[in-house]
């Protein structure tokens, strides 16, 4: 198991154990929700690793919707900021 931990924008704190499935982290994270009714998900990316205790820390990125279907007819680019790599 990998216990990460979810740095959220205001700098709070949060920890998640996903199942180790490689031997490095994943580069994502990302965490189901709610916003006004629709579902979305809020993105982590992985910032860096710690030693003790062994775990890995994830940064907030955004808040994505999680169908297309909460998509509304605007251009692409206007949904949110572009996600890093």
């Amino acid at each position: 198991m990998l216990r990460c931990v979810l740095v959220a924008d205001d700098g709070s704190e949060s920890v998640l154990t996903v199942p180790s499935l490689t031997a490095t982290p994943p580069e994502r994270i990302r965490v189901p929700g709610s916003l006004g009714g629709a579902a979305v998900a809020d993105v982590f990316a992985l910032s860096h690793t710690r030693e003790r205790p062994p775990e890995a820390v994830y940064m907030y990125v955004a808040t994505v919707p999680r169908s297309t279907d909460e998509l509304s007819d605007a251009e692409p680019g206007e949904h949110g900021p572009d996600l890093p790599g």
